[in-house]
Order: C-alpha cells, then structure tokens, then sequence
C-alpha cells in the first residue's frame, strides 16, 4: 500500500448541469424550453458554485435529443458549455463530460487542450462510457463491442496528443520567422484495436501539461501495467477516481480498493437538503412522484445519497475527511449531485461550505491556480522530453 502523503485541501466539487441531477428537477423550477440551456443562467449557476468555494464543476454530456417528456434531459455539448464558462470565471475548475464510444480521440484531445488554454489550467475531463444501441445509430457506427478497451485506447492516445507538443515547442523567433521548433513535435503513432492516431496534435500542450482525469471507478483502466505501452513502464490513465455506495461502509471499501490504483479518489453524493421551510425527505419524494419515465441523468446510478439538513451533509463530509489512524483520509473529495440546482446550491453555499472551511478542511480554490494545484497533483513531465531524466 502506497505511504501516506501530506494532506491537500478536501476538494468538493459539484454536478452544476442542467437543473439538477434529479430527472423531475426541470418541473419543479418552472422553467421550460431555452431556459433549460440558457447561457445566462448556465454563467449564473458557474458564478455562484464559484463564490461559494467549490473546487470545480462538472457538466454532463448528450449525444442525443433531449427524450420526450424529460425536458430535463436536454443538453448543449459539454465543452461548448465549459468553454463558454471560462470567460466569466478566474478559479474554479471546468470539467466537461466527453464519451469515449464514438467520437474521434484526436477532436476530443483538442478540444480538451483549447479548453485549458482557455481556462488557464483549470479543465479536467471526465471521460466516459456510451453503453445504448441509440447513439451508435445516431454515429451511423455499429456498436463498440469492447467498450472497456476502447475507454482505455482513448484516454490513453488522448494523454499522448496532449504531450507530442513538448512545453517550450512555441518559439516565435522573429529573427528566422520561425513560430515553432518542429524538433519538439512529435508524431504519436498510435495503433489501437479500432483506430489509429498519427498526430500530432494541432494545439499546443495544454497549461497543466495534461488535464485532470476524473473518472467513475470502473469505466476507464486507471493505469497500463508495465508491457501494456512500449515507452512506459506504468502509466496513469485515471488522476481521479469516482466511487459510489449505499452506504458509508461501502464507500469507504471502494475508496480502498481506488486508492490503490488512482493518485486519488473521491465519492459522488446526491444531495437533496432542506430547503424553503420543507425537508428533503419531502422534496424528494415530490421529485420522484414527478419524474418522467424516460431520462439519462445520472441520479440512482450508485452514488451515495445524503437527504436532510446542511448540518447532517457537513457531519458526512467531516466524517469521509477525517484522517485515520494511518494519517490517511478515506477519500479525498467528494462531487455533489444536487437534485435541484437552484434550491440545493444556495443551501451549499450559505451552510455547507463555510463550515467546512470554518473546520479547516477546505479551501476555496485561488485565482491563478490550476486545477492540478487545487486538487494537489503534480503537473506531469512531457512523455516525449527526452531533456527530462525517465
């Protein structure tokens, strides 16, 4: 088991798409049509998760139309989203949602990178796995039979494109009229099962090097062994990885077991508190006698699930932050899956959030940082550098 490290701060971060993670969110708030992907209220919503110290926020992604009668289920592209975020906020990380199944790798990989140009080092990426027969269709591809190896081919030869511009590729030498060293980009020659990627990459390496990956435990191969890739020994895939349960003993069985694999790992949390005078018992149960019968939110998916008071999710969140008898804590964060955005984000803020932070547990994200910084991992040496010692 890997020794103990010095403490980061316990980050929190937060599912900030649509109305909420619940798939009745959308009837509740009243808001209906373009208000449910409105850029306004989108900017609002990153601002406010912003201002109240939340790490980062997580944006989910549709490759399909919104499904009749689950008005909540409508979605813009995920990185057009986080994209169009970055410009109205200065530290809060931006993680968007890209599937692995069926888009190209090399648009995914530069898509990524122009977003963490474009934030300043503070994207992530959650990649993940598209299992329905409808988006293959919707592609006009048949379906992935090896869904695990094609999540691991693409994270893997994703993590390649970002690194085959080496940092210091850019030289803008006006006296040669030369804008790049091309010594320092490098073809990837990637060969995988069902693709293959030449390269290289058309956008510089990104600020942090290489986004953050955050993934749910399981989907993604957190690391290739020794002998899986000819130019490393072992390589993580998996920066971050997402754990669920129904209970606390159950996520802290699976935190163990992630811990192993992962630098490190967090918990998924639905959230439904007390708010306007009602609990979250009630509300709850007013959500699910609501929701449509078709959705693809994530809600019920696995996650743990705190329903009562700001008070009783600060005792969860203090007791997952609690160091052990090894100096180690369970877990190292936790995403918060609220189930209505608007009424669950204001409690965080007002109740939740302090408090950690009056508990010296957390700590507000700082302009000018990474998220590789607020979540404490190291920015990663350049594969192809053969400046830098292996």
């Amino acid at each position: 088991m890997p020794s103990a490290q010095p403490l980061s701060p316990f980050f929190v971060g937060l599912d900030a798409d649509g109305t909420g993670t619940h798939p009745a969110s959308a009837g509740v708030t009243g808001l209906a049509g373009a208000d449910l992907v409105s850029g306004d209220r989108l900017a609002r919503s990153v601002r406010q998760a912003e201002n109240a110290g939340l790490t980062f926020v997580s944006f989910a992604d549709a490759l399909l139309p919104a499904v009749p009668g689950s008005p909540a289920s409508a979605r813009l592209d995920a990185v057009t989203r986080a994209a169009f975020v970055s410009r109205t906020t200065t530290a809060i990380g931006l993680v968007p949602q890209v599937p692995t199944t069926y888009p190209e790798p090399f648009h995914v990989a530069a898509q990524l990178a122009s977003l963490d140009i474009a934030t300043a080092g503070r994207a992530g990426w959650v990649p993940s796995v598209t299992r329905d027969t409808e988006t293959a269709a919707a592609y006009g591809r048949a379906a992935v039979p090896d869904l695990e190896r094609e999540a691991r081919d693409v994270v893997q030869v994703v993590r390649y494109l970002w690194d085959s511009w080496e940092d210091d590729a850019v030289v803008r030498d006006v006296t040669t009229g030369r804008y790049l060293d091309r010594n320092r980009v490098h073809y990837v020659d990637f060969e995988g099962k069902s693709f293959s990627v030449k390269g290289p990459l058309i956008t510089p390496r990104p600020p942090q090097g290489q986004l953050v990956v955050l993934a749910a435990d399981g989907d993604i191969a957190p690391a290739l062994g020794p002998g899986a890739d000819l130019r490393s020994t072992t390589e993580q895939l998996v920066d971050v990885a997402l754990v669920g349960g129904s209970d606390v003993a159950a996520v802290r069985a699976g935190a163990v077991s992630a811990r192993e694999r992962s630098p490190r790992v967090g918990v998924d949390i639905e959230v439904v508190l007390d708010a306007g005078g009602r609990t979250g018992a009630d509300r709850l149960a007013e959500l699910d006698a609501g929701a449509p019968p078709a959705s693809r939110t994530p809600w019920g998916s696995g996650a743990l699930r705190h329903v009562g008071s700001a008070a009783g999710l600060v005792a969860l969140l203090v007791n997952l932050a609690t160091p052990g008898p090894d100096g180690r804590r369970p877990v190292d964060g936790v995403r918060l899956l609220p189930a209505v955005l608007d009424v669950d984000l204001p409690v965080l803020a007002r109740d939740v959030l302090p408090a950690l932070r009056a508990a010296r547990l957390t700590a507000a994200p700082r302009p000018g940082a990474t998220l590789r910084d607020a979540l404490g991992l190291p920015r990663p040496a350049n594969r192809y550098d053969l400046r830098v010692s292996a």
